[in-house]
C-alpha cells in the first residue's frame, strides 16, 4: 500500500503551480503548459478578460485570423441598421464618390425629386415703382406689386429626355387704372433616342401675354390691355452620320388676339389679326471638334390669316424663306451656346404690301470669364406682324449684353445693356429702344435671396410725340429650391 507524499512535497507542488504562470513568455508563446496537479494535465489560459484585453492569468489569448469574404460576396447581417464596411479587394478598382467642384455655385437652385425628374420651384415677389408705366411722353408715375413664379422640371433618365417649364407673373399698379397686366407660359420639351444614331425631338407651346406698352400694335385707349394667346408645336427627325447630322423638322403655331373693351365703352374687334403659319426647316451640322458644331439651316413658312383681308383692306397672307449659318459651343466651363448669321425675307399677298428682306442675327452665348464672372449675349431678329395701316410688318432685331460678378459667393452684381431696332416697311417709320439695368442678389442662404433692380428704358422714333422714357426701380425676395 502506498504512502502518501510528505507535506513538504506537497507544498512545493503547490508553490510551482503558481509560480509558473508568473513566469510564463510572452502570449502565444505556448498553449498549454502542464503543471504537477496530482499527475493530471492542466490548461491555464483563464476564461476571464479584464479591462485590458488580457485574460485574468495576465496571457494574451492567440487571435484568430478571419477570413476575408469574396469582393463579389456581399456580407448579409441579420441587423438593417448597421452595413458592414466594405474592404478594398488586391488588384481591384474602388471607386469613390466625386468630390464636389470648388468652383460649384453654393446657392444654386438644389432642387426636388419627383421620381425619376428633378423639379426646381421659385417665387419672387417685388416692390417697385415705375415713373411711367403707360410709356408715354410725360406719363404719370405709380408704385407696383411684382408677383413671378416658376416651376422647372427635367428628367434623369439614361435614355431620352423630357424639361417643362411653368411660368406664370402679375403686375398691379397702386396709382393707375387700366394697365394690370398678365403673364403666363408653359413649355414642354422632349427627346426620344431611337437609336444611338437616330432621334426623335419635340416642343409644345402655351402663352398668353399682352402687348408691350408703348408699341405701335399697343390699344392706349383700352380699359385693360387685352390678353394675346399663342399655341406652338414643334417635332424634328435627326439622322447622325458619323460626325455630320441632319435633321428635318416641321411646326405649327396659333396666335389669337382677344377683344379690347375701350374706355368709351365700345368694343373693339382684333379677330382680323388672328393667324396661323406652317414652317419646315432643314438643318446640317457637322463636329469640328469635340464640344464644336459648325451647321447651315434653311427654313420656309406660310402664315395664313383667319379673315382674307384685314379691317384695312388688305390681305395680309404672307410666305417667307430663311437661311442661317453659324457654330454651336458645348465647351463646359468655358462657353456654351450658340450664333449664327443669315438672311431673311417675307412676301406678301398684297400687292400693295412690300416685301421684307434684311440681314439676320442670332446667338444665345454663355461665357465664363473666370470663376466668378459670366458674360451672356443673346440677340433674336425677326420679321414681324403689324396692324399699321399700309405697312406689311416690320424687321425686328434685339440684342441684350449682361455680365454677372460675384463680389462674394453670396452677393451677385448684374449689369446690362439693351438694344432693339424697329424697321416698318411700307410706311416711313423706323424706331429703337435702348435698355440699360443694374441689380444686386444677396443671398441670404440656399433658398432666400434678397434683390434690388434700377433699369431705365428709352424708345426714340421718327414718328413725333412717340419718344418716352422710364425709370424702374424694384427691391423683392426669391424663395426658391
Amino acid at each position: 500500500m502506498p504512502h502518501p507524499p510528505p507535506p513538504a512535497c506537497k507544498c512545493a507542488s503547490i508553490l510551482l503551480a503558481l509560480v509558473l504562470p508568473l513566469t510564463a513568455g510572452p502570449a502565444g508563446a505556448q498553449d498549454n503548459i502542464i503543471v504537477p496537479d496530482f499527475g493530471q494535465p492542466r490548461s491555464v489560459a483563464g476564461s476571464a478578460a479584464g479591462s485590458t484585453g488580457y485574460v485574468s492569468s495576465n496571457v494574451k489569448p492567440k487571435a484568430k485570423k478571419a477570413k476575408a469574404a469574396p469582393a463579389s460576396a456581399p456580407v448579409v447581417t441579420g441587423s438593417t441598421k448597421t452595413q458592414p464596411v466594405e474592404q478594398p479587394v488586391t488588384n481591384s478598382v474602388v471607386r469613390r464618390p466625386r468630390p464636389k467642384k470648388t468652383d460649384d455655385d453654393p446657392y444654386a437652385p438644389i432642387g426636388m425629386q419627383a421620381g425619376s425628374f428633378t423639379v426646381r420651384p421659385s417665387l419672387e415677389i417685388s416692390e417697385g415703382y415705375d415713373d411711367n408705366p403707360f410709356r408715354v411722353q410725360n406719363g404719370k408715375g405709380s408704385y407696383f406689386t411684382l408677383l413671378n413664379a416658376r416651376v422647372n422640371s427635367r428628367s434623369n433618365w439614361l435614355r431620352h429626355e423630357l424639361e417643362t417649364e411653368l411660368r406664370g407673373g402679375y403686375t398691379a399698379y397702386s396709382d393707375i387704372d387700366n394697365n394690370d397686366r398678365p403673364e403666363a407660359e408653359a413649355r414642354l420639351r422632349g427627346r426620344i433616342d431611337i437609336n444611338s444614331e437616330r432621334k426623335f425631338e419635340f416642343g409644345t407651346k402655351v402663352q398668353l401675354s399682352t402687348l408691350m406698352a408703348g408699341s405701335p400694335e399697343a390699344i392706349t385707349s383700352a380699359k385693360k390691355p387685352p390678353p394675346v394667346y399663342t399655341y406652338a408645336a414643334t417635332g424634328g427627325y435627326i439622322q447622325r452620320f458619323n460626325r455630320f447630322e441632319a435633321g428635318l423638322y416641321g411646326s405649327v403655331e396659333r396666335s389669337t388676339y382677344a377683344d379690347a373693351e375701350l374706355l368709351s365703352g365700345v368694343t373693339l374687334d382684333q379677330s382680323d389679326r388672328n393667324y396661323t403659319s406652317y414652317g419646315t426647316r432643314l438643318r446640317g451640322s457637322y463636329e469640328t471638334m469635340p464640344g464644336a458644331k459648325t451647321f447651315a439651316e434653311v427654313a420656309v413658312d406660310t402664315r395664313v390669316f383667319d379673315l382674307d383681308t384685314d379691317f384695312n383692306g388688305f390681305r395680309r397672307g404672307s410666305d417667307g424663306v430663311y437661311a442661317r449659318a453659324g457654330t454651336e459651343f458645348e465647351l463646359r466651363g468655358y462657353l456654351t451656346g450658340q450664333i449664327s448669321v443669315g438672311y431673311g425675307r417675307r412676301s406678301y399677298e398684297a400687292p400693295l404690301l412690300p416685301a421684307i428682306g434684311g440681314f439676320l442675327f442670332d446667338s444665345s452665348l454663355v461665357w465664363q470669364a473666370s470663376a466668378l464672372t459670366r458674360v451672356s449675349l443673346k440677340a433674336i431678329s425677326e420679321i414681324s406682324e403689324t396692324n399699321l395701316a399700309g405697312a406689311s410688318g416690320a424687321l425686328k432685331r434685339e440684342a441684350i449684353l449682361s455680365v454677372d460678378h460675384a463680389f462674394r459667393r453670396w452677393l451677385i452684381g448684374t449689369a446690362s445693356i439693351a438694344y432693339g431696332t424697329y424697321d416698318y416697311r411700307g410706311i416711313d417709320r423706323s424706331d429703337d429702344k435702348l435698355g440699360l439695368s443694374a441689380a444686386l442678389t444677396y443671398y441670404m442662404n440656399p433658398s432666400v435671396a434678397l434683390r434690388g433692380e434700377v433699369r431705365r428704358e428709352t424708345y426714340h422714333s421718327n414718328v413725333p410725340n412717340q419718344d418716352y422714357t422710364a425709370n424702374i426701380y424694384l427691391l423683392g425676395l426669391k424663395f426658391q429650391r
